[in-house]
């Protein structure tokens, strides 16, 4: 991993497993979705875990539980909650627009004004006072610590994405309830981290909100869910030092994210299809290869479970279910269903 890369570790992120569990989802298909090792969480617990690949994880735990808070809230949001807030951040004309947007919308979505937007001393400021949240764990537990910081960060890299091209989004610093300790998952940002705050926020100079919002080219407001958006968005950040990650491991995150055209793949990625063509020749594999091999992991975990061939055909982006098991046969030798029939 590059060192200038935003990471947690292993042991941080461990309480989502019990989250899983608690949703009944598999931890193993969960990461393997995300483009993951499945034996992720088995590492030692300071190994670090990039910040994009904790979003990733959110991400389809998200889609496969049903429950877009991943199970921090006693009070669960429905998948589409992110369609949602996209919608409506659509519409806005101005950074400062999008903040009150922002706020407004999640307010609406948890049924209290946990959001504010704040206007003093030279500094526009979105805060989250998370007093009297609902959570499903103590407040002061270390994990609701870090995922409160993380939401700034989703906070912060929406806003960034909204930016125009060129733009300064001068943000002056963090606020967290946390303790003084390092954070490397915030240091990245390259601003003052005040701990032990009585709210989570982000300060901001005044000037951010006046900055006209470019809502039509952000990858956040584009993508299948706001966490799939901001990990997008991470490892696009220069500072993310992308191609520290090989190639395929980068075409397998953006098939996970949704994108099965090379197209599409090669745009989200920065680079002409001919370059990516070039580049994956280079590592001796060709994008047909790579998304065959991912898919039809996919392909078999699913089955596995006992899913229908036509919820397998829709979720993997084939057009019908006669396609996919006519790709299933050319894969694996044998027909969809008795692959899920040995599985059982």
């Amino acid at each position: 991993m590059a060192a200038s890369a935003p990471s947690l570790t292993i042991g941080s992120v461990r309480p989502l497993l019990s989250m899983m569990e608690a949703s009944g989802l598999a931890p193993a298909n969960i990461l393997r979705r995300a483009a993951l090792p499945a034996d992720l969480f088995e590492g030692a617990a300071a190994a670090p875990l990039r910040l994009s690949d904790y979003f990733r994880i959110c991400e389809q735990m998200a889609l496969q539980g049903g429950d877009e808070s991943c199970h921090v809230s006693l009070r669960p949001l429905m998948v589409g909650t992110s369609d949602l807030v996209q919608s409506r951040l659509r519409g806005c004309a101005t950074i400062g627009e999008v903040m009150e947007v922002l706020a407004s919308s999640y307010n609406i979505i948890h049924g209290n004004r946990y959001n504010q937007v704040q206007r003093r001393g030279g500094n526009i400021s979105y805060t989250i006072d998370d007093a009297d949240f609902p959570y499903a764990l103590d407040p002061d537990d270390a994990f609701v610590i870090l995922s409160l910081e993380c939401l700034l960060v989703y906070v912060h890299v929406l806003i960034a994405s909204l930016a125009p091209s060129g733009a300064s989004v001068s943000l002056r610093s963090i606020r967290t309830r946390g303790p003084a300790t390092e954070r490397a998952h915030l240091g990245f940002l390259g601003v003052a981290i005040r701990p032990s705050a009585g709210a989570f926020g982000l300060d901001y100079d005044s000037a951010t909100g006046a900055l006209p919002a470019a809502t039509a080219g952000s990858p956040v407001l584009s993508a299948r869910t706001i966490y799939g958006g901001v990990a997008d968005m991470l490892d696009r950040l220069e500072i993310m030092a992308p191609d520290g990650l090989d190639i395929v491991t980068r075409v397998e995150r953006e098939l996970a994210a949704g994108r099965f055209e090379q197209s599409e793949v090669a745009s989200a990625m920065g680079m002409s299809v001919a370059t990516l063509r070039r580049r994956l020749g280079e590592s001796g594999t060709a994008f047909r290869m790579v998304r065959a091999t991912f898919l039809n992991q996919l392909a078999r975990a699913a089955l596995a479970e006992g899913s229908s061939i036509a919820d397998v055909a829709e979720n993997l982006g084939f057009s019908d279910g006669r396609s996919f098991a006519r790709a299933f046969r050319q894969w694996n030798g044998m027909a969809p269903g008795d692959y899920r029939d040995a599985s059982r």
